[in-house]
């Protein structure tokens, strides 16, 4: 939760139970109309496409596989091989809105309609953006079309381009040089949840969680208590209150939980299914930190903030705070969810040795390689990390979008009168740990 923003396979360690220890005092650690052919769209609806599964892609204009050979100018895809080797297997990927994403096995970049590029395709994007999303459109007999979001043209194999010429999306109808054969190679493995914490009963799990008390930084407004009017567990959800009542030299009091010493997590999937209010000055934040911060302090151990809120209903952040981007760290940025966070949504972060993903909703919407952290310092997720989930009031982040600085830092009169008249809520319905296998 220092200012900051940003995970697909995880293949590390499983999970860290009980092994003791807190946090405390630590400076700088709290929490971015077109139609389609009848013919075609009656069939769209009949099958899904095979999200998760590697498949190759074999065009009916040349009855040759579609590549994305890295030895190629842009990574452009063509049509011209006549096995499938590891440059021709994609893997089909959810790109959210009944949209998908190809992603190129051996290169793990994805396939792009760049419009910049006249609409060609090409296999070298870190992230899912427009560009990279595609209807799946079947076609029967086991092939299907690909209609590109950015123009909402299909991806056509033309032999005037040459047998061997690169792909483009230009072509508003479906016929053979836009059809494709689809064959399925495999799974390549799947997510496996190994641990979850539903809040069930009217209580925080000890065995998954502690209530922090002693955290003061970012100039926040509130103090953390362990009292149930600001940590609750009821109906199947955790609640984290914010009050406006003075504690410790404070006007707010709120709740944090960390499960440091307790549940820690290597490489994998994190995901918790969260609710938020609204009100500038607000800053609840689901993130995550090193295990050894005690030992080499922060920002050495590293900080991965999934979702950060300041108080605003249409846009969240994630961020890294690592050795060289700590603090205002050039590794962040806001996302966008489909709907305002006052509502539930899915927030999720998959990290690996290689990068770090962030989604909302099964979106994805930001990947850091390694190498692009290592342009600014060391890399520090090779090892366990622990989960926080805290509800604060005012301080930096908030102060540097909403500029108030009276009634309190960070604060402005209409969040005070919000929190005044109705304590706010951070509400989450489950947490959860999955690993790639």
């Amino acid at each position: 939760m220092a200012r900051g923003t940003f995970t697909v396979s995880g293949r590390g360690w499983v999970l860290a139970l009980g092994l003791g220890g807190l946090l405390s005092g630590l400076t700088g650690c709290s929490p971015a109309e077109e139609v389609a052919p009848p013919a075609v769209e009656s069939q769209a609806q009949r099958l899904a496409a095979p999200i998760g599964q590697r498949i190759s892609l074999k065009a009916c204009s040349t009855q040759k596989f579609v590549s994305a050979d890295q030895n190629l100018t842009n990574t452009a895809l063509v049509a011209d091989r006549a096995t499938v080797q590891d440059w021709e297997e994609f893997q089909v990927v959810d790109a959210g809105g009944g949209l998908i994403a190809l992603r190129a096995v051996y290169s793990d970049r994805y396939v792009s309609a760049d419009t910049n590029l006249g609409g060609q395709l090409v296999a070298n994007r870190t992230s899912i953006q427009d560009w990279e999303k595609f209807e799946w459109v079947d076609l029967g007999n086991n092939s299907i079309a690909l209609k590109a979001r950015s123009n909402g043209l299909f991806v056509s194999a033309d032999l005037d381009r040459g047998a061997s010429g690169p792909l483009y999306a230009d072509r508003t109808s479906a016929d053979c040089w836009e059809s494709f054969t689809v064959t399925i190679l495999g799974g390549g493995g799947g997510w496996v949840e190994l641990w979850r914490d539903d809040f069930d009963g009217t209580s925080v799990n000890p065995a998954n969680w502690t209530a922090i008390t002693d955290i003061h930084v970012n100039s926040e407004q509130q103090q953390y208590t362990t009292s149930p009017q600001n940590i609750q567990v009821s109906n199947g959800t955790l609640k984290l209150i914010a009050r406006n009542e003075w504690n410790n030299g404070y006007p707010f009091t709120s709740g944090r939980l960390e499960s440091a010493g307790l549940r820690e997590f290597g490489h994998g999937k994190v995901e918790a299914r969260i609710k938020m209010p609204v009100g500038p000055g607000l800053w609840p934040a689901f993130w995550m930190l090193g295990n050894n911060i005690g030992q080499v302090g922060w920002p050495a151990c590293g900080e991965l903030d999934i979702m950060e809120n300041v108080g605003y209903a249409d846009w969240t952040s994630g961020a890294l705070h690592g050795p060289g981007y700590s603090g205002n760290t050039p590794i962040n940025q806001r996302f966008y969810p489909a709907s305002p966070v006052s509502n539930w949504h899915i927030y999720a972060t998959e990290f690996s040795s290689q990068d770090i993903k962030w989604f909302i909703d099964g979106v994805l919407l930001k990947t850091v390689t390694r190498a692009e952290v290592e342009r600014y310092g060391q890399w520090v997720y090779d090892r366990p990390f622990f989960i926080i989930l805290n509800l604060a009031v005012g301080g930096t982040y908030p102060n540097g979008t909403n500029g108030a600085t009276t009634p309190y830092f960070g604060v402005p009169q209409s969040t005070l009168d919000l929190i005044r008249n109705t304590p706010q809520a951070l509400e989450v319905d489950w947490v959860r740990f999955s690993q790639w296998q």
